[in-house]
């Protein structure tokens, strides 16, 4: 754990590149679970006219489509905030080394 801020405060470019990449896919997580329900709602609205049991998981709806990126539950959701908070401490901590080296 002690090579982290070590790193951090060599290569403070490189660890604010980095976070604003890992806050960027735990962002697009979320975005992409928001959407699947979105469209697991409209598949379980058409079956429910028609009389059908809904759905409960993303591959049950688009089967020829890779849902497993896709979080869907608790852990799924846990994974993409902690990857937004890891993101965005890398951010921080990578422009207050930058401000204090006086790099740019």
């Amino acid at each position: 754990m002690e090579r982290i801020p070590f790193l951090i405060a060599h290569y403070p470019k490189h660890s604010v590149r980095v976070g604003k990449l890992v806050f960027l896919v735990g962002s697009v997580l979320v975005l992409a679970a928001i959407f699947g329900r979105a469209g697991l709602a409209r598949v379980n609205d058409e079956r429910a006219t028609a009389q059908l049991p809904p759905l409960r998981r993303l591959v049950e709806a688009f089967p020829h489509h890779p849902t497993w990126l896709v979080p869907e539950t608790v852990v799924g959701f846990g994974v993409a905030a902690f990857l937004i908070v890891a993101g965005m401490t890398l951010v921080v901590l990578g422009e207050k080394a930058l401000r204090q080296s006086g790099r740019s």
